[in-house]
C-alpha cells in the first residue's frame, strides 16, 4: 500500500493544530481528527494475569501510538522492544506504528493510549486548545526540517533562495518552519511557492523542496540523485524538540512509576541504538519494507547530531529544559500559532539528577 511522504505526515503532525488556514486545520479538521481516533478502536486498558515463583500477579497494558511507520526516528523504541526493555512482569507495553490516517497527539489527548510520539509545538498547540498533554522524554534536541536543493544548484544560502524572484520552492507555506524563515529572511517578495511534491523536484520543475532531513535527501541519494540540505532551525532560530514522548498529566499523577519505566526504557534503548543500530535496522527493515536497509543505516547516522548535542551530553538523553521550551513558546507566540506564554513548568518533567521524569506537584 502506498503511503504519502514521511515529510507532508510528519510536518502536517507535527503542527496540525497550528495555522487555521491549513487544509489540515481549523475546528472541523479537530473535530474529524477527534471522531476517527475515538471510532479507530476501544480503550483499551486493563491487567492481565501472570504468575512469579507461582503465585499470581497483576500485568498493566499500556499502548505508546508513534506517529509515523517504523524507521530510524523511531530506532531506539524499537531497540527497546527487540531487547525487552519495556515489559516486565508488571508492565506489557504494545508499540503501535503510525500512518497517515492516525494522530497520535489526538490518541493520547482522548485517553485512546496512554502515550505518543508527537511533535514539540503540538504540546503547546493542544495544551492552549484545553488538552493536558505532558512531555516525557525528547529524542530529536534539534528540528529535524530543512530546505534541499540539487547538489549542482547555484544558490549557495537560503537567503538567496528566499530572495529570488525566479525560484519555485516546493513546501507549505502555512508550517511552522517555513513562517520562521520567512520572517528570519524577511524577504515579502521572492521565490514563488508551490505545493510540496518531490517527483517534480526530482524533474527540476522546483528549485527546492522542504524535506526531513533523515528522509528524502536519503531517498534520492540512492536513487542516484545528489542534493544539498539547508537547516531550516540554523537560520531561523526556530528549533523545536522532536519525537517527543508524551503522556496525559493526569496519567502521570496517577502512574508515575510507571512513566519512570518507560523514561528508563527510552533511555536504554536510545543508548543502545546510537551506539549500535545493526540489529535494531535489520527489524525495521522487516518492518518498513518500503525504506531499505542502507537507507535506515544512512538515516540512523545521521540524525545523531539531532539526538546527540552538548546539552545531552550533560543532562542525558532525552533531556528538556525549561529555557528551550520557553523560547518554543516565545517563537510560536511571534508567529502568530500560539496566543500567550503558557505555564512551562506543567509542559513537561525531567530531573536533571535522575535523568527522569517526575509526577507534577500540588
Amino acid at each position: 500500500m502506498d503511503h504519502p511522504s514521511p515529510l507532508v505526515w510528519r510536518t502536517q503532525l507535527m503542527f496540525s493544530m497550528s495555522e487555521s488556514t491549513s487544509r489540515l486545520l481549523g475546528p472541523a479538521t479537530l473535530i474529524v481528527a477527534l471522531i476517527t481516533c475515538l471510532l479507530s478502536g476501544p480503550f483499551l486498558t486493563g491487567c492481565k494475569p501472570s504468575e512469579k515463583n507461582g503465585e499470581p500477579s497483576t500485568s498493566v497494558n499500556v499502548k505508546l501510538q508513534l506517529n509515523w511507520v517504523p524507521e530510524p526516528q523511531f530506532g531506539g523504541i524499537y531497540e527497546a522492544r527487540r531487547l525487552g526493555l519495556f515489559d516486565t512482569d508488571e508492565l506489557t507495553v504494545e508499540v503501535r506504528a503510525g500512518s497517515g490516517g492516525i494522530s497520535a497527539p489526538q490518541l493520547v489527548a482522548t485517553g485512546e493510549v496512554e502515550f505518543g510520539i508527537v511533535g514539540g509545538s503540538q504540546v503547546l498547540q493542544l495544551n492552549q486548545e484545553g488538552g493536558e498533554l505532558v512531555a516525557l522524554f525528547a529524542v530529536y534536541q534539534h528540528d529535524p526540517h530543512g530546505i534541499m536543493v540539487p547538489a549542482d544548484s547555484s544558490f549557495t544560502t537560503l537567503k538567496e533562495l528566499w530572495q529570488s524572484t525566479s525560484a519555485t520552492i516546493g513546501a507549505e507555506s502555512s508550517l511552522a518552519f517555513i513562517k520562521a524563515l520567512d520572517q528570519a529572511i524577511g524577504a515579502s517578495k521572492g521565490a514563488r511557492f508551490v505545493a510540496y511534491n518531490l517527483p517534480a523536484f526530482r524533474a527540476g520543475r522546483q528549485s527546492a523542496s522542504q524535506c526531513f532531513v533523515t528522509a528524502e535527501p536519503i531517498t534520492l541519494e540512492l536513487e542516484g540523485f545528489k542534493t544539498r540540505v539547508f537547516s531550516a532551525a540554523e537560520v531561523s532560530g526556530f528549533d523545536p524538540y522532536n519525537t517527543v514522548l508524551v503522556t496525559r498529566r493526569s496519567y502521570l499523577a496517577a502512574h508515575p512509576e510507571i512513566c519512570q519505566r518507560m523514561v528508563d526504557a527510552f533511555t536504554r534503548g536510545w543508548s543502545g541504538y546510537t551506539t549500535d543500530s545493526a540489529s535494531t535496522n535489520e527489524l525495521l527493515a522487516k518492518l518498513n519494507p518500503s525504506m531499505s536497509r542502507k537507507a535506515m543505516d544512512l538515516a540512523a547516522q545521521r540524525q545523531l547530531p539531532l539526538i546527540i548535542d552538548d546539552t545531552t551530553r550533560r543532562l542525558g538523553l532525552g533531556c528538556m529544559t525549561k529555557q528551550h521550551w520557553t523560547t518554543m513558546a516565545e517563537q510560536l507566540v511571534s508567529l502568530e500559532l500560539l496566543d500567550g506564554i503558557p505555564d512551562i513548568d506543567q509542559l513537561f518533567r525531567w530531573s536533571v539528577e535522575k535523568t527522569t521524569a517526575v509526577a507534577p506537584s500540588g
